[in-house]
Parts: C-alpha cells; sequence; structure tokens
C-alpha cells in the first residue's frame, strides 16, 4: 500500500511541477520555482527508496545514496518557499547560501562513495538490497550513518520551527486585512503544507529512535510500517493539493508589502510581513488605458498583454482585478466590451449593423461567447436589454 500511496505522490509531484513552470500561461515565479525544485529532488528520492525496497537497486547501482545529501535540502526549501510567498522575495539572497552548507558538507560526505569502482558498489548494492537495514548500518561516508540520522532529526526539526514561526507572525501582523480572499487561501496552503512537513518529522523521528533502540530501522510488525505511511501520506498530500486546488497558483507574490529601509548588512530592502493597500496609482492606469486605449477590441487580448502595456506584475494586475474590480479577468474585459456595444447602440449604430456584427467589432471571438458575456452581466440576451431600453425611451415620464 505504502508503495502505491508513494507512485501516486510521485505522479502528483511532477504534474504540479507542470503546472507550476511548463503549462502554458504558468507565472514562473521565484516562490514556484522553489517549490518545484523541491518536488522533483522529492520525487527522486522516493524512486531511489522504491529501487532500494523492491531490490532493483541492484540493477542501477550508480543510483544509491545520490538522494541522500537532498535530505539536508528538504527542509531549507521547505522554509524558503514559505517565507518567498510571504514576503515577495523575487530571486534567492545572497544571504540564504548558508542554508546550503550541510547539503554541501554531505555531498562532500558521500563523494568517497561515489568515485568508487562500480562493480564494488554493485556488491554494496546487492547486500543492502538483501537487508534493507544495511541503507542505516553501512557508512558509505567519513561521517557515521548514526550520526547522519541524528543530525537530519535536528536539522529538520529546526527548520519545521522557522517555517511555522514564519507562517505564526504573518497572520499575527495581517489580522485586519480589507482584501483577503486570496490571502486566506493561500495561507491555508502554506499551513497544510508545515503540517505535512510536519507530519515527516514526527515519522523521521519515530525511524530514528527505533533505529537506535533496535539498531535496524526496519523491524517485523505494524510499527514498521507506521512510519513510512506516514511519510508517504505527507508527501502525497502537499503533491496532490494544488493540483486538486488550481486557484493557490496565483499566489500571494503580487500583494505589496511595506519597505522597511536598507539592511546595513547587505544594503538590500527588506520586507515587513504587513500589506501595503494603496493601489490607487496602479487603478488609474488601469482605468485611463482601458478609457483612452481602448485595448479590448483585441480579441486575442491576454492579462499578459495588459501587464506589458502598464508595466504592472500579472500577478499584481491579477490581484487589483480580482480583489478590486471583483472581476475575472475575462469578465472584465468583457464587461468593456458590452459597455462598447450598448454605447455604439446609443450612437444608432444598430440601424446600419446587425448586433453580432457590432459584437465582433467590440473583441468577441463568437456569437456564443457575446451572448453568454451579456447574460452574464444583465441577466438576459440582448435583444430582450435593447428592447427594454426602446421601452424606456418611448414611455414619457
Amino acid at each position: 500500500m505504502i508503495e502505491v500511496i508513494y507512485l501516486g505522490s510521485v505522479f502528483c509531484a511532477l504534474l504540479t511541477v507542470y503546472v507550476l513552470l511548463l503549462r502554458k500561461g504558468a507565472l514562473k515565479s521565484y516562490a514556484d520555482y522553489l517549490l518545484s525544485v523541491f518536488f522533483i529532488l522529492e520525487a527522486w528520492a522516493v524512486i531511489v527508496y522504491l529501487l532500494i525496497y523492491s531490490g532493483w537497486i541492484s540493477n542501477v547501482p550508480y543510483f544509491y545514496k545520490t538522494a541522500a545529501p537532498f535530505n539536508f535540502l528538504f527542509p531549507v526549501l521547505t522554509y524558503l518557499y514559505v517565507r518567498a510567498v510571504l514576503y515577495n522575495e523575487k530571486r534567492f539572497l545572497r544571504n540564504d547560501i548558508w542554508h546550503l552548507l550541510p547539503f554541501f558538507l554531505f555531498i562532500i560526505n558521500y563523494l568517497p562513495f561515489y568515485l568508487i569502482p562500480l562493480n564494488e558498489k554493485r556488491l554494496i548494492v546487492i547486500a543492502t538490497s538483501k537487508d534493507i537495514n544495511l541503507t542505516y548500518k553501512f557508512q558509505a561516508g567519513t561521517i557515521p550513518e548514526s550520526l547522519t540520522y541524528l543530525f537530519r532529526t535536528f536539522h529538520t526539526l529546526i527548520y519545521l520551527i522557522f517555517q511555522w514561526r514564519l507562517i505564526i507572525k504573518y497572520k499575527k501582523e495581517n489580522k485586519n486585512i480589507l482584501v483577503e480572499t486570496q490571502i486566506k487561501e493561500v495561507v491555508k496552503w502554506l499551513k497544510i503544507f508545515t503540517w505535512a512537513s510536519t507530519l515527516f518529522v514526527i515519522a523521521f523521528v519515530v525511524l530514528t529512535i527505533l533505529a537506535m533502540l533496535y539498531n535496524t530501522i526496519f523491524i517485523s510488525g505494524i510499527i514498521n510500517y507506521i512510519p513510512g505511511l506516514l511519510i508517504s501520506a505527507s508527501f502525497l498530500v502537499i503533491s496532490s493539493y494544488l493540483v486538486t486546488h488550481p486557484s493557490i497558483l496565483a499566489g500571494l507574490p503580487f500583494i505589496k508589502y511595506k519597505d522597511s529601509g536598507k539592511n546595513v548588512l547587505n544594503e538590500e530592502m527588506t520586507k515587513l510581513p504587513f500589506i501595503e493597500e494603496d493601489y490607487t496609482s496602479e487603478i488609474e492606469k488601469i482605468d485611463q488605458y482601458f478609457k483612452n486605449e481602448s485595448p479590448f477590441l483585441n480579441n486575442n487580448l491576454t492579462i499578459g498583454h495588459v501587464s506589458v502595456a502598464l508595466n504592472i506584475s500579472i500577478r499584481e494586475l491579477s490581484y487589483i482585478i480580482n480583489n478590486y474590480y471583483k472581476l475575472r479577468f475575462n469578465d472584465f474585459i468583457n464587461q468593456y466590451r458590452i459597455e462598447y456595444i450598448i454605447k455604439k447602440y446609443q450612437d444608432n449604430l444598430l440601424n446600419h449593423y446587425t448586433i453580432e456584427s457590432i459584437a465582433f467589432d467590440a473583441g468577441f471571438k463568437s456569437r456564443s461567447t457575446f451572448y453568454n458575456a451579456f447574460n452574464k452581466i444583465y441577466k438576459m440576451t440582448p435583444s430582450e436589454y435593447f428592447a427594454h431600453l426602446n421601452s424606456i425611451e418611448v414611455d414619457p415620464i
């Protein structure tokens, strides 16, 4: 059963990476890249584990221990991801290189094993496939594996504490946010992501305790399945959540934060965890652009086109349209198009053109799209609406 959950997790993880980075229109933020790297490395670690567990690792001995250093990268990636989302970070910061030191240390630690002849490595892998407890007992690097497991436990636990502190501090500083629907959804996802990480830590602590008590990780009975089930379930939760909740992919990075001035150490602007909600200048730019330039007449108009024209990021533009205008981008554009058609009607152009031809001129690609958009706004067909207008015009007041 655990193997099936792991395979499902790998599939969901790779699907999420596709949605984050490869799908058409993917926003590809710094946070998205961090999460994608986490999923790819975690998927590789699961594949290597399944190869060891099934004994197939003997067919690809050069894969053995390749995922081991990643165990010191996973907590760092989850912490940096949560921080990047909450603090609107756009890139990897110079001081963050210190977080990677344990990862590099354990790459160096396992380097002698990586460089041994393939035949010798195959013998070790075959022995491991016969007794999976050798993954804990066999010393592949200069640091004893028991100390590696212990260090990994404390390392993961420390970053988990940091991760929870970020979320708690953010919620404390943003108790009264005027526009908060998307924020609540994303913070909810970050809490689920962190709870799953917590579950993983609990499972790994149990594994470490078992190893210290019994001098073995894998013992017989149901106790053997509990840690593996917790680990596989936690990975399945985080790898499948974004696939089933795609609205979260809009994220928080388009939200503006107040600047706290330059940091003395690196002279970079630092961000405080509370939101600057004054979008007056951006809203004026949007209103003036649509009033003066009429970009909606282009039937291929996308949010990317508007973003470039206004020099407003796609995420920030999306946030303003969704939360200030209370509309999705397509509905926002269609509203302008319908106002354009009504204006043409008031100028008596319907005496010379059909309503469908004016709709196409307004930017609609098809008759059905126009009728659906019109009905969505006015709850009636265009003919019914114009007939209603005519009745008002002839009715004496």
